[in-house]
């Protein structure tokens, strides 16, 4: 029996244990997102484990491409552990999480935050706390709330007192 021929099981194995999918749906069951991936040469595998990093979870619209890890090469334990989605244009540095839809949010390399959706409005539920002055651009005019007054019946109300 020759080298090659005891090593090629081994061989086999290793090959299999990585290989990039297409994710074609995704399911959640008892808690778990699973997968539907497609393999090279229409390798088809039902139910596999969809890993994501703590804190942060998404679920694969359309033909997502992905990769798959196969424990011991055994393709009935894999698991998909990364996707790709559409690339944006981000600088060195820069993040960014956003959906298929439009929206998203980036931490930018000047430590601000951009908020981007289809409809450009945000919506806040519950308590909001900024510090510094808050500015909003309300037909055209920046709005700040430090100087804000309302005109009323009765004349203008006092702008805000700080604390309050």
């Amino acid at each position: 029996m020759s080298f090659e021929s005891l090593i090629e099981p081994l061989m086999a194995k290793l090959r299999l244990m990585v290989g990039r999918c297409v994710i074609s749906a995704s399911r959640y069951k008892n808690g778990e997102l699973l997968a539907d991936i497609e393999l090279v040469a229409g390798e088809r595998r039902r139910n596999v484990e969809f890993l994501q990093q703590f804190g942060f979870s998404s679920r694969p619209k359309g033909d997502v491409e992905g990769v798959a890890l196969f424990i011991g090469g055994s393709r009935d334990n894999g698991v998909v552990v990364a996707t790709r989605g559409e690339c944006p244009d981000l600088k060195e540095g820069e993040v960014m999480v956003h959906s298929p839809f439009g929206s998203s949010v980036t931490l930018k390399n000047d430590g601000s935050i951009e908020f981007l959706t289809n409809s450009n409005k945000f919506r806040f539920v519950g308590d909001v706390e900024a510090t510094g002055d808050f500015k909003a651009l309300c037909d055209g005019t920046f709005v700040t709330l430090a100087g804000h007054i309302h005109k009323t019946g009765m004349g203008p109300t006092d702008p805000p007192q700080p604390g309050m």
